[in-house]
């Protein structure tokens, strides 16, 4: 075996970095790609383990066959998984077990290619780390997840609700808003609920009305009695234009001038 370095020794001396060795001049060249292997490598105070996925991707190159580059792709693949897993050990052991992401970083950055020189053959590995959080923090982080999740679900639906309430809020404030100075308002609502009950309703409307003219004129006579034996029965007569404004608004009607009402010439009544 001869190495571009034969002054060191041992199978580390063989590894080179792209940026450390030189590329031989290429003739015929393969492919290779390696099922994935798999292992667990400790965290930060080895009280976890993250589990680990690597999968080795080969280019050999040399001027021999290519059966010639297959075999050397084989001699080097034990020792240069060793190598892997080493290299990743080493590093993935500064990482606490919740920070499996960081950790898979850095050991793909220090494994993003390897050269070895070997035999005249150069041999190109490339190594791709995926790194994992153990199982029991995966497990605890899915519940935290979760109860961080059912929380928003709750404000979310909280929020909905609020607006809802908000916006039926202002709707019903504008609805009651414009009835109060309509005193049909309540029997329209009524009928809106229960469209088949017109007959019941045009009556209850007429009766109440009625009854309202009907405590409205007691009123008005009583106090015209009360004037009258205070006599002060000419300011009263003066205020007919006054009352009878106030059943026009009242949607009451107004009664013709009779002789002898109090809403008649006092000269037509003698």
């Amino acid at each position: 075996m001869s190495m571009t370095r034969p002054e060191r020794t041992g199978w580390t001396s063989v590894i080179r970095s792209w940026f450390r060795s030189t590329p031989i001049l290429e003739s015929t060249s393969t492919h290779v790609i390696d099922p994935p292997f798999a292992f667990e490598t400790p965290a930060f105070n080895d009280s976890f383990h993250f589990p680990v996925t690597v999968r080795l991707q080969w280019r050999a190159t040399g001027n021999c066959p290519a059966g010639t580059l297959s075999s050397e792709v084989n001699l080097c693949r034990e020792r240069f998984r060793y190598f892997v897993e080493d290299t990743i050990r080493f590093y993935a052991r500064r990482f606490e077990p919740h920070r499996a992401a960081d950790a898979e970083a850095l050991v793909n950055e220090k494994l993003r290619g390897v050269r070895v020189v070997d035999h005249g053959v150069q041999l190109e590995c490339t190594a791709v780390i995926r790194l994992l959080p153990p199982l029991p923090v995966v497990q605890q982080q899915q519940q935290f997840l979760h109860q961080r999740l059912e929380r928003e679900a709750e404000h979310e639906a909280t929020k909905r609700q609020i607006e809802a309430m908000t916006d039926l809020r202002r709707r019903w404030r504008e609805f009651l808003s414009e009835g109060l100075d309509d005193w049909i308002t309540p029997h329209a609502v009524r009928l809106a609920e229960t469209p088949t009950g017109i007959a019941d309703v045009t009556d209850t409307m007429l009766g109440e009305r009625r009854s309202e003219a009907e405590a409205f004129l007691g009123m008005v006579k009583r106090v015209v009695d009360a004037q009258q034996a205070a006599n002060v029965f000419d300011f009263v007569a003066s205020s007919e234009t006054v009352m009878r404004n106030t059943l026009k608004m009242m949607g009451l009607p107004v009664p013709d001038l009779v002789p002898g009402s109090v809403f008649s010439d006092p000269d037509d009544a003698s």
